[in-house]
């Protein structure tokens, strides 16, 4: 992010556009807690799922419930999925604001999410 805000200076700047433009803003490096885990052990058996998804479009073709709207997209309330208990979603664009477009906004999804996740399981 702080690149691409450098970058986005470094144009406006160029552009002559620097002086007409708020001071800056950079966001803090992310920190990772040192208790994290950096291996996993997946014939353990505590693990039963791993979803890997990657891509530059969205393709839920292969998502054979009942959640799709005609565009294909998931039908969802802040990632909350219509329609199935259970399911939900994270990393889609404009997923609870347009922040959510961006790496920097999903951290504020997963913390709505698990909120909800605690208060369904009777802890938020």
């Amino acid at each position: 992010m702080n690149r691409f805000l450098n970058r986005a200076d470094q144009w406006a700047a160029a552009a002559g556009l620097d002086d007409q433009l708020p001071p800056p803003h950079r966001f803090a490096p992310a920190r990772v807690d040192p208790r994290s885990p950096l291996e996993l052990d997946l014939t353990s058996g505590e693990i039963t799922t791993v979803l890997w998804a990657t891509g530059f479009r969205p393709d839920h073709s292969w998502l054979d419930i009942p959640v799709r709207d005609r565009g294909d997209r998931i039908r969802h309330d802040g990632g909350v999925v219509t329609g199935a208990p259970g399911l939900y979603v994270l990393g889609l664009p404009v997923l609870r604001t347009r922040a959510s477009t961006y790496l920097h906004g999903a951290a504020a999804d997963t913390e709505a999410l698990a909120c909800h996740l605690r208060s369904f399981l009777g802890g938020c």
